[in-house]
């Protein structure tokens, strides 16, 4: 299945889920929302955003929640050739909204139809054309054989000449920190940029700050490694140089997604063949404004936005990257809901 005649530059693996959230303690709501979110997808919708065509990998359950997921994807722009159906349930999460854009989550996706994902379908994927396989350590962490896929979609986009990006999104609730890191370390050796949160990084290295934590990454073999620091702004390194970048969002809103929005401007500009100062300022910016708004997909900024904000910062270099893209893909109805 594909929704657009453009072969995607960009491929992102993960598991996309149905969200169930609250605005008051769960214990006590009387009403509960349904959407749907996934690192994965959040990638992909925001690079898509940004004018890069874009694919997302991942296997959704044959029930209401499965049919319900492919009819909002057929919104977002994203390609869904790679979008596979059956083998288990869709899994869900369910969110409790605390204030000033803080939340909590509680995830019930074991033995979900995206934990069947192998090495076997990993070889389906073309990547003809693909400039960037984007990976994510939720993908290793459901199960076994997802592990094994994301290690299998890394080799073969070195293989094929693209970059590989990995995110670590070390989910506590999933995993502990030892574990993450012996997946991470099973990846890095083949990957070109690598993320990670601040906090994240404590949990699975024990690193004591963001330079430690870039360090731990660029040593396993990236080339360029972004520790995103939330209200903090971000920290990005490189072999022979380094960024610090405050927020530029003027309120937090909605702080879910915030860390895939960074990804996916990162991506962008890593894809576009770009400096790392450049990408984590591209990066900055779509962060900043994803978390002025609710909503991990609806808030993903379009590329006119970002556009703005960067002149408005005096990032010219982030408007010429932008420039150079093309047409802008059109805001669609599709997100959360």
């Amino acid at each position: 299945m594909t929704t657009d005649s453009s072969a995607p530059r960009l491929v992102s693996l993960g598991e996309v889920m149905i969200e169930l959230s609250a605005q008051a303690p769960l214990a006590d709501a009387a009403v509960i929302e349904r959407s749907y979110s996934g690192d994965a997808l959040n990638v992909a919708v925001a690079v898509h955003r940004l004018g890069v065509p874009s694919a997302i990998v991942t296997r959704l359950g044959e029930d209401p929640f499965g049919d319900y997921l492919l009819g909002q994807f057929r919104g977002l722009g994203v390609d869904l050739r790679y979008v596979e159906r059956g083998g288990g349930p869709t899994g869900l999460y369910v969110v409790e909204q605390g204030g000033q854009g803080a939340y909590s989550i509680w995830y019930y996706r074991r033995h979900s139809a995206a934990s069947i994902m192998s090495p076997a379908d990993m070889e389906q994927i073309d990547l003809d054309g693909v400039e960037m396989v984007h990976l994510n350590g939720i993908a290793q962490a459901i199960s076994a054989s997802s592990r094994q896929a994301t290690r299998r979609l890394a080799e073969r986009g070195r293989a094929a000449g693209a970059l590989v990006a990995f995110d670590l999104n070390f989910r506590p609730q999933i995993w502990d920190g030892p574990a993450a890191a012996e997946a991470a370390d099973e990846v890095l050796p083949l990957v070109n940029v690598a993320l990670c949160g601040f906090d994240e990084g404590q949990a699975v290295f024990g690193t004591a700050d963001p330079e430690s934590t870039a360090a731990r990454l660029l040593d396993q073999g990236p080339r360029v490694a972004a520790v995103s620091m939330a209200e903090a702004g971000a920290y990005v390194a490189w072999a022979d140089g380094e960024i610090r970048l405050p927020t530029v969002a003027r309120t937090v809103e909605g702080a879910q997604g915030g860390g895939d929005a960074f990804a996916g401007g990162l991506a962008v500009g890593e894809l576009l063949g770009q400096s790392p100062a450049t990408s984590a300022r591209l990066a900055t910016v779509v962060a900043g404004l994803k978390v002025e708004r609710v909503g991990p997909l609806v808030s993903l900024p379009y590329r006119a936005e970002v556009q703005a904000r960067a002149a408005e910062l005096g990032w010219d270099d982030v408007v010429a990257v932008l420039d150079s893209i093309g047409s802008t893909p059109p805001a669609s109805q599709g997100g959360d809901s």
